[in-house]
């Protein structure tokens, strides 16, 4: 089995895909043999676990990119004292043909945006629900028993379609799954012709965890609204 290098055009390919996140707090650094995401620790304070949740946008990505270069990714949590801010590295392992669901992924990174959203039926909520595959991380449609514990987070989905992320942990490795939950959430939308907009919702402490959980099922994550995008008025 040959060894899967980054050269000039998978290279090229990843920096196209990665691109199109938008302004991101995490650092995608592509060596020859791995792509390391950091978390930059001088913007940990101000960003809270939002830069982490942007690099499980980036893992998502990069996750989808490898498949459709026909290789299989791998990738890791390190827990390294000399690079602390090192949230995720990704690998490749063996040669496998991408699946047709999976180019279709890659096309829909390209349809990605934050538009204003009409509410869809709970079918096609229910089947964004059971597309997730990321580890330890659960993707569910929004309650409305929930709502109130929501809006006390920041979160309105009053009349919209809601699926909320959450995972059993608060760690480092959670708050990465948990974005690339997301991402791979948005881009299950956008194959089916849904579009998308995340919510974010604040880091919680111990105490706010223990409350939330009565309310809750896990810790939340991330909120992410789907729907049919609205015509702008002329």
């Amino acid at each position: 089995m040959t060894a899967f290098r980054w050269d000039t055009s998978s290279r090229a390919v990843l920096g196209d895909a990665l691109v199109r996140l938008g302004p991101n707090r995490c650092v995608a650094e592509v060596r020859p043999d791995e792509v390391v995401l950091t978390e930059p620790l001088s913007r940990r304070d101000r960003a809270g676990t939002t830069a982490l949740l942007e690099c499980g946008a980036a893992l998502s990505t990069i996750w989808t990119v490898v498949r459709v270069l026909g290789r299989d990714p791998i990738f890791v949590f390190p827990h390294d004292a000399d690079r602390p801010a090192v949230a995720a590295v990704v690998r490749t392992g063996g040669p496998r043909p991408p699946s047709s669901g999976e180019w279709a992924r890659y096309v829909a990174l390209r349809k990605l945006g934050e538009p204003e959203l009409r509410p869809v039926s709970l079918a096609v909520l229910s089947a964004l629900a059971d597309d997730g595959f990321w580890p330890e991380t659960e993707v569910r449609i929004v309650r409305p028993a929930w709502v109130p514990a929501l809006e006390q987070l920041g979160a309105d989905v009053t009349g919209q379609s809601a699926l909320l992320v959450t995972t059993p942990d608060d760690s480092r490795r959670h708050h990465v799954l948990a974005g690339a939950a997301l991402h791979g959430t948005r881009l299950a939308a956008a194959v089916r012709g849904f579009s998308s907009r995340t919510v974010r919702l604040p880091h919680l402490t111990a105490l706010e965890r223990t409350r939330q959980s009565e309310v809750l099922p896990g810790i939340p994550q991330g909120l992410l609204l789907i729907g049919l995008t609205r015509r702008k008025a002329r």
